[in-house]
């Protein structure tokens, strides 16, 4: 008998569209609604894992995400039964912000995404200023000991010890998804380690979009193709995501 499935799944760009700005993200109760439905269809084994952090993702989803287990932060933070794992307040992001604001500031078009463990430099609305966001990246990371994690339109300043693929095999350690095979769900560079992770623990990873397709086992065309496999799974389908 073939081991229950695991869904685990990237936010931005798998669960909703990549918006122009990280605040542009709306999370409806339509969304809230059906992965609820799909974790208890699956018994718990549901998962959530961004780049974000837990606080922003809790702001987006409400009370709707408590009962799901969140790998936030790329796996910095994890929250699973209610008990939330986190390393201790990074207060170096927050003087990053201010020092990247003075450099380049949102009137040159760069969004400056403050997290709990690490700073996004989104350079979505100025693309001519891609060169010069990677070097100040490079720059605050060399001087601060940080991790450079590339991302969609995006420059990530993050703290080291923790990716996407850390979090993928501290879920599927846990009750109740270490007995099951695990189907991950992402679209971008970070995506790749959580991928790598499933595969390794004998499942797959799909690709949302062409760019990280050649990484995976299968494509989906968009977050819309996305939720129309989760509506299977929620309704009891056992070809959801057979790609």
């Amino acid at each position: 008998m073939s081991a229950p499935l695991a869904l685990l799944l990237d936010f931005d760009g798998t669960l909703v569209p990549t918006a122009r700005t990280p605040d542009g993200v709306v999370v409806g109760e339509a969304l809230r609604t059906l992965v609820t439905a799909a974790c208890e269809q699956l018994e718990g084994r549901l998962a959530i894992i961004s780049g974000r952090s837990l606080e922003q993702l809790d702001a987006l989803w409400g009370r709707a995400l408590w009962p799901m287990t969140v790998a936030a932060s790329h796996g910095l933070e994890l929250r699973h039964d209610g008990h939330r794992r986190a390393p201790a307040p990074a207060r170096i992001f927050s003087r990053l912000a201010r020092e990247t604001e003075a450099r380049f500031g949102a009137a040159r078009g760069v969004v400056i995404e403050l997290k709990s463990y690490g700073l996004g430099l989104h350079y979505r609305l100025a693309p001519d200023l891609r060169g010069p966001v990677e070097r100040w990246a490079e720059e605050c990371a060399a001087a601060h000991g940080l991790v450079i994690q590339e991302g969609d339109m995006v420059f990530e300043l993050r703290l080291p010890g923790a990716d996407k693929g850390d979090a993928v095999r501290a879920i599927m350690a846990l009750a109740p998804f270490r007995t099951s095979t695990p189907l991950y769900i992402g679209d971008d560079f970070t995506d790749i380690p959580a991928i790598a992770a499933a595969r390794a623990l004998g499942g797959r990873g799909l690709a949302v979009g062409a760019r990280i397709a050649d990484q995976a086992d299968g494509m989906l065309t968009d977050p819309a193709a996305v939720l129309e496999g989760v509506r299977a799974l929620a309704a009891g389908s056992s070809d959801a995501f057979i790609t």
